[in-house]
């Protein structure tokens, strides 16, 4: 593509985009300059034996972690639906880089990538250094084609990563344990599913191995350094937790740079699987996690995931893993559990028996676990109180909440017996 028709392109968006000032509502480009525009985002995507659209689907394969996981949350490799010869890789390519696509991103990239090169220019100015146009046309194109790729790459991941905000609600997808073919079903003992199904919550230490749980930390002091975490205001206000939270999903991570937090949550979304094979609690699969970030001094004062009729939020059982390689007692940040709420199905239960029926609104504590690396802690989000006690040192957790009807596992005597 000639520099001049590049140039051509960018002045006539120049003269479209509004001024400051100006109503933006009513400003639209013509047929002419999107279209033109939409062309240089294609060229640039295709030069240099497609160059960018091979960086593209790089960061595709290795950001969003298509190839590795599906639609069908079970872990399993992708393959092709039977009749097609594509991976949902190429399909989401495909879809996001047809021209129709580009000419519908066109301004956004286009205003990025101008502001971007605005900068570049007055910075070079102030160091003293000036680009003739040949160079501006190059450095121009390299900034249109990152801005690009960033571009896609967000519309991708909020597609994939657009039930995070909620916190709690997945894509209700049945964790069916015969779907699952990401290795065994078998990451907690027997200990840790008793103490789950009868006291409300259960312990697991190693979750994962230590060089790991190292990982995992290394990573999530970066994405603290890089200002992903932020605080809850409203509740910070209230004086209710001092932590810091980021949501993410296992599709938005970088395989390449993120490799313990890959291998971490690959196993933690086989959670649901196994406690759906062994306590029959009908959960929903899930992939989206909330990162908590405790500084020191930090806390989160007594409450519960979830709740019933209409409390209910859909959570049923929280999982909450540690990435504190070398916490000690004397470090504070205890999850402290409080005895087990009864249920309405308990308490019907008793008054059905004509037994009386304890006071609910006794708290009582039962357990502070320290929050070590590599441990992992079960408990029923909607029966189970529980706080985060201050810390005195900087603490991570990485917390999944599985979906599931109130009901199945729950009944005194349903699904599941004392032993």
């Amino acid at each position: 593509m000639k520099g001049g028709f590049l140039e051509k392109q960018i002045s006539r968006e120049a003269t479209q985009r509004p001024k400051k000032g100006d109503d933006t509502s009513s400003r639209e480009w013509d047929q002419r300059t999107a279209d033109g525009m939409a062309k240089v985002l294609e060229e640039i995507l295709l030069e240099n034996n497609r160059l960018a659209r091979n960086d593209l689907e790089r960061r595709i394969r290795s950001g969003t972690g298509v190839r590795d996981f599906k639609a069908r949350c079970c872990g399993a490799p992708d393959v092709p639906v039977p009749g097609e010869d594509e991976d949902i890789a190429a399909r989401l390519l495909k879809d996001y880089t047809k021209p129709s696509a580009l000419r519908d991103m066109a301004g956004v990239v286009m205003e990025q990538a101008t502001e971007l090169f605005v900068r570049v220019q007055q910075r070079g100015k102030t160091d003293g250094m000036s680009m003739d146009a040949e160079t501006e046309v190059s450095v121009l194109r390299s900034v249109i084609k990152e801005c690009l790729i960033r571009h896609v790459l967000k519309l991708i991941n909020s597609e994939n990563s657009g039930s995070a905000a909620s916190g709690s609600h997945d894509a209700g997808l049945l964790a069916t344990p015969q779907g699952y073919f990401g290795g065994d079903l078998n990451s907690f003992g027997s200990d840790a599913i008793r103490g789950f199904m009868e006291d409300g919550y259960g312990v697991t230490d190693d979750f994962v191995d230590e060089d790991t749980t190292r990982d995992v930390a290394r990573e999530l002091e970066l994405l603290e350094f890089d200002g992903k975490l932020m605080e809850v205001q409203q509740q910070k206000m209230t004086g209710y937790r001092t932590d810091k939270i980021y949501w993410l999903t296992y599709e938005a991570l970088d395989r390449e740079k993120q490799p313990g937090l890959v291998t971490l949550m690959k196993k933690m979304i086989s959670i649901p699987f196994e406690l759906n094979k062994k306590c029959s609690l009908y959960l929903q699969a899930s992939s989206t996690f909330q990162i908590a970030c405790y500084p020191k001094n930090a806390y989160y004062k007594r409450h519960v995931d979830g709740g019933y009729e209409e409390l209910n939020n859909g959570r049923k059982v929280s999982a909450v893993f540690y990435a504190n390689p070398s916490w000690s007692e004397g470090d504070g940040g205890h999850l402290r559990m409080y005895k087990r709420k009864l249920n309405p199905f308990q308490i019907e239960d008793l008054k059905a028996k004509g037994k009386e029926v304890p006071d609910q609104t006794i708290h009582e504590a039962v357990d502070e676990i320290a929050p070590q690396g590599g441990r992992l802690v079960l408990f029923r989000s909607r029966d189970m109180p529980h706080e985060v006690l201050p810390t005195r040192q900087k603490r991570f957790a990485i917390s999944l909440w599985l979906s599931g009807p109130p009901g199945p596992g729950d009944q005194p005597d349903g699904h599941y017996s004392k032993t």
